[in-house]
């Protein structure tokens, strides 16, 4: 897989957002960039992808980005880490910091998901580990899937998606798990 292409990126943090937080369109938000095309390769192929200003890291199988977008409104942030491979591979991870209003409940996602036409939701499973409750699911179309996993703890949503190209299903299954368990919460100093 080959490195990313930002816009894809930013419009797929966006969908993310505005699927947690309804309204979110009327502002465009502000972008800070902090990295590009991040190499961080550990020798296996995986680039470890540390957030500037976020929470977590995460191993993706590509070169990354490392942004903040801010809610011109309301200032809240969502930090996100991700990349896109020359074959339309996106791999993203994003933190939705706690704001003033609360994001829906984690059981709004599918049915969300599976009101756009076309869309066929499966998979869809929810569990506790530990503080953090957990939503992993499948979104497909004739086109593209989306693998999608969200972990709310302490007020705080995160947000894991591979978004590919059915043709590419077997390349992204050999790399999928390998980026959801990655994630991980840095340590506080």
């Amino acid at each position: 897989m080959k490195p990313f292409i930002l816009h894809s990126l930013v419009r797929l943090a966006l969908i993310a957002i505005a699927l947690v937080l309804p309204g979110f369109a009327a502002a465009q938000p502000k972008l800070e960039m902090h990295r590009v095309g991040v190499t961080a390769d550990d020798g296996l192929g995986w680039h470890l992808a540390v957030s500037s200003k976020g929470s977590f890291s995460i191993l993706l199988p590509i070169p990354f980005n490392d942004f903040t977008t801010r809610d011109a409104a309301t200032g809240e942030a969502t930090y996100v880490v991700g990349g896109k491979s020359s074959e339309g591979i996106k791999f993203v991870a994003v933190e939705l910091a706690p704001g003033a209003k609360p994001p829906p409940d984690l059981a709004s996602i599918p049915k969300t998901l599976a009101a756009t036409a076309g869309n066929k939701v499966s998979d869809v499973k929810r569990s506790t580990r530990g503080d953090a409750d957990v939503l992993t699911l499948t979104v497909g179309n004739a086109i593209t899937t989306l693998y999608m996993r969200c972990v709310q703890m302490n007020g705080v949503r995160y947000i894991l998606t591979v978004e590919f190209p059915n043709a590419y299903a077997d390349l992204v299954a050999a790399n999928k798990d390998k980026f959801f368990e990655s994630f991980k919460l840095k340590a506080k100093s």
